[in-house]
């Protein structure tokens, strides 16, 4: 299994270094900071189903974007909205009669807002049930920090951070053609890891997930 530590012992085989342990926490954050930013690849998938029981519902934690969010009943996917300039392109989104029903969402801050929002009873019916929403989102990689950490990224996609901390590594040793090689490794391995989408439609492959709650 890939690790850290494993991650830490390439980088110095790469970099011909040895002298690198004190360095290397801050190169593997920079990374990690350029895959939340940039990396939206298959392995990053988590998937729930939430109840659309407030206006408001905290998203996950790890939580960078939505790949999907669709009515659990009839599987139509809401449509994405913004403040400024309302619907965005996709659709209509759900209008299968469920109760409620929401037929599309805005991220507010660290929430999403479905819309309309939902006819909460009150006072409180034990008999009412709220719409559900399948959920789909790409999440940030769990950080990196004692030799035997692991992550969904790494396990997957270990080049894409072998190839980041050793451009940080070239950056510090001041191996500007090195670093040039990395950046251009790296820009490469990200753009094909997004390319899963575009890859499985052709290949008929299934999408693996994990699926967890909120």
């Amino acid at each position: 299994m890939a690790s850290y530590g494993q991650l830490l012992a390439d980088a110095k085989s790469w970099l011909k270094r040895q002298d690198i342990d004190a360095r290397f926490p801050s190169w593997v954050s920079q990374v990690e900071t350029e895959i939340a930013e940039t990396l939206r690849a298959r392995c990053m998938v988590l998937r729930a189903s939430q109840a659309i029981d407030a206006n408001f519902i905290s998203l996950p934690v790890d939580f960078l974007e939505f790949e999907s969010v669709a009515c659990a009943l009839c599987g139509k996917a809401l449509a994405l909205e913004d403040h400024f300039t309302g619907p965005l392109p996709g659709g209509p989104g759900c209008q299968c009669g469920t109760p409620g029903p929401a037929t599309a969402y805005r991220l507010v801050g660290s929430c999403i807002e479905f819309l309309p929002h939902p006819t909460i009873p009150d006072p409180p019916d034990p008999t009412w049930q709220p719409q559900i929403v399948r959920t789909a989102w790409y999440a940030k990689p769990k950080p990196l920090i004692a030799p035997a950490d692991t992550n969904a990224v790494l396990e997957n996609l270990y080049s894409i951070y072998l190839f980041g901390v050793v451009r940080y590594g070239a950056m510090f040793g001041l191996d500007d053609d090195r670093e040039a090689q990395m950046t251009t490794r790296f820009g490469e391995a990200v753009t094909l890891a997004n390319r899963w989408k575009e890859a499985s439609q052709y290949s008929g492959a299934p999408l693996r997930a994990v699926v967890r709650s909120f």
